[in-house]
C-alpha cells in the first residue's frame, strides 16, 4: 500500500518485475511502465543478486497505488517451494 515498506530477505538471487506502482529498490526507482516508447528504459525490471538478497533489500511504496511485484527465482534457492497443482492435493 502507499508509504508501506518491507526488506526482502531469500537464500539466492532472484527477479523483480514491477507490475503496478511506483517506489524504490534499495536507492533504485522502480515504477510499473505505462507505455514503453522505442529507445526509453523502463524502471521495472530489477535483479537482485546473492549479496544483496541474503543481506535483504528495502522495498518502499512511493506511489499513491499498490506496489506489486512479480519475483522469480531460480532452481533450488527455497527448499520448500511448491510445485505446480500442489494446492490441489489435500
Amino acid at each position: 500500500m502507499p508509504g508501506a515498506k518491507c526488506v526482502l530477505k531469500d537464500p539466492g538471487a532472484s527477479g523483480w518485475i514491477t507490475v503496478q506502482g511506483a517506489g524504490r529498490m534499495g536507492k533504485l526507482a522502480i515504477q510499473a511502465p505505462v507505455m514503453i516508447h522505442f529507445g526509453e528504459e523502463p524502471w521495472d525490471e530489477m535483479f537482485i543478486t546473492h549479496d544483496a538478497a541474503t543481506a535483504g533489500v528495502e522495498i518502499e511504496n512511493t506511489g499513491g497505488e499498490p506496489l506489486v511485484g512479480l519475483r522469480y527465482f531460480g532452481p533450488a534457492v527455497h527448499k520448500n517451494m511448491p510445485e505446480i497443482g500442489d494446492h490441489r492435493k489435500k
